[in-house]
């Protein structure tokens, strides 16, 4: 089968591996799509001979089943998870394998075939394209817990920090979920476009105004009710706080950068919120269905396993012509 490595800063290299056999609880899938994350900023650093092959949003096909496993059978539609728990801590009992103390994160999307258990797997609704369904774990996910760790309300004005993919289904979702006024920022002109399209009422840049005044005055005077941040640096956060009302809730998706001046009578409540938990995805694709929310959107290319290194550059060197990169193995 073919597998992409890392091989060096900006390199990826395709090789031929053998197909492994699936052991006790285990799943053989073949894959079928795999997107690129945002995160998977490996590409950029030097290689290591350690490096597992990388990917995390990916979908396919059960090809065998190894002793024991019994879920699902050959030939099912499988979306795949990346954390792996413990599975036996207070957090992974509760769902939430996110908050293991020994999590492990899966990966091995970008090749033709890889191993997973069970718990590692969701059924892959019928009617989805693998493309759209490599989009049902992280990509949906994150922005759709960020709403549930910090719910909109119908009358709220809300800014969404950071145009990426993330952030455009952010602003997609919370389109659908009717909020009342939704602002874009972002430095990258195509993005700002994008998110119009999407759903949001207005954008702006961040580099070209001064954003704390621009939100007020959008928002009648006074600042935002919900931030919702995909941007990690200190000027940003600050910034992004600044820009919300007071008794303002703020989610962050990346963590928190630099020293801030921030006074204790601004009042805000600060969430964080990582990844998703397995219970949620049935929730997510439902949310899809309900609103007849269309994934591929937010996809602006597509490109075969043998140009993975092409589909990178673009998605991490070109900002201003991509979106949402997904590879496939056909």
């Amino acid at each position: 089968m073919k597998s992409a490595f890392h091989t060096g800063v900006k390199e990826i290299t395709i090789r031929e591996t053998p197909v492994p056999t699936p052991g006790p609880g285990e799943y053989l899938v073949r894959i079928k799509a795999c997107a690129i994350c945002g995160s998977d900023t490996w590409w950029a650093s030097p290689a290591s001979d350690t490096e597992p092959v990388h990917g995390h949003e990916s979908a396919g096909v059960i090809e065998a089943c190894g002793p024991g496993a019994t879920r699902y059978k050959v030939g099912d539609r499988v979306v795949c998870y990346a954390i792996r728990g413990c599975g036996s801590c207070e957090n992974c009992r509760n769902g939430i394998p996110t908050r293991c103390a020994s999590s492990q994160f899966v990966e091995g999307g970008f090749q033709e075939y890889s191993l997973f258990t069970a718990d590692l797997l969701f059924p892959c609704p019928e009617g989805i394209d693998f493309v759209t369904a490599s989009l049902l774990s992280d990509a949906i996910g994150v922005p759709l817990r960020g709403l549930r760790r910090l719910p909109p309300a119908p009358t709220d004005s809300v800014t969404v920090w950071g145009l990426g993919p993330l952030g455009l289904l952010q602003v997609l979702f919370l389109r659908a979920r009717g909020v009342k006024q939704i602002i874009g920022l972002d430095t990258v002109e195509a993005r700002r476009k994008k998110a119009l399209e999407l759903g949001a009422d207005f954008v702006l840049d961040p580099a070209g105004c001064d954003v704390v005044a621009e939100v007020a005055k959008l928002c009648g005077g006074d600042g935002a009710d919900k931030a919702y941040t995909f941007v990690r640096n200190a000027q940003a956060t600050e910034t992004a706080v600044r820009s919300t009302k007071k008794g303002a809730g703020i989610c962050t998706f990346v963590g928190l950068e630099g020293n801030f001046n921030l006074p204790e009578w601004l009042e805000r409540t600060m969430v964080w919120s990582f990844y998703f938990t397995p219970d949620e995805y049935s929730d997510n694709v439902r949310f899809l269905q309900e609103h007849r929310i269309d994934l591929r959107r937010v996809v602006s290319d597509v490109f075969p396993l043998d140009r993975i290194g092409e589909a990178f550059a673009k998605r991490f060197a070109d900002r201003e012509h991509s979106t949402k990169i997904v590879i496939t193995m056909d």
